[in-house]
């Protein structure tokens, strides 16, 4: 499977992540400057900025909302009448 990356951090690696969950790191800011990636199979790591330039963003979702009815104008209540006071 291509869609996995592996993210090394101080010499440590972690992983495998997929690239949606790397692109969520990195909007979340969870990635630091000495973050780098490498592709599953690949052996080169690659600094995390460089890598985001060069993975293909996914596409928004496009998310319909439901149609909303115009909601009908409701019959004003009558007025209250105000007892008077007594003199």
């Amino acid at each position: 499977m291509k869609d996995l990356v592996y993210l090394s951090r101080s010499f440590v690696e972690f992983g495998p992540f997929a690239k949606k969950e790397i692109i969520d790191f990195q909007k979340r800011g969870l990635l630091a400057e000495s973050d780098y990636l490498r592709d599953e199979g690949s052996d080169s790591w690659v600094h995390y900025q460089e890598w985001l330039t060069v993975v293909p963003m996914p596409e928004p979702k496009l998310v319909k909302k439901p149609a909303v009815k115009e909601a009908e104008p409701k019959a004003k209540a009558p007025a209250t009448k105000k007892a008077k006071k007594a003199a």
